[in-house]
């Protein structure tokens, strides 16, 4: 059974959303918590959660270190639409419809 998501989730993934559109080849965990104004590990919860909205993948360095990158799963996805990427109808005041 899918968690309806609240106000503040939707208010997140929002945030998380727009700043990926804005950087399409993707930011580490901390700098998408850093520039939405979370938490980390709340910005980790949201991907880990919304596999059809987040994709991980590793960027090596020069220096050969294993950065986890976070990108927008399909460039179509928007801070308006990403429900239907989630199968879900609509949130109506933090309840899902």
């Amino acid at each position: 059974m899918e968690r309806k998501l609240s106000k503040d989730q939707v208010k997140n993934i929002r945030k998380m959303i727009v700043e990926l559109r804005n950087n399409p080849g993707g930011l580490w965990v901390r700098e998408i918590g850093r520039r939405c104004g979370i938490h980390m590990e709340t910005a980790r919860r949201i991907i880990d959660r919304h596999p059809q909205i987040f994709r991980e993948y590793a960027d090596f360095t020069a220096y050969r270190i294993n950065l986890k990158i976070i990108a927008l799963a399909d460039k179509r996805i928007d801070d308006k639409n990403f429900l239907k990427f989630m199968g879900r109808a609509g949130v109506s005041n933090g309840k899902e419809v």
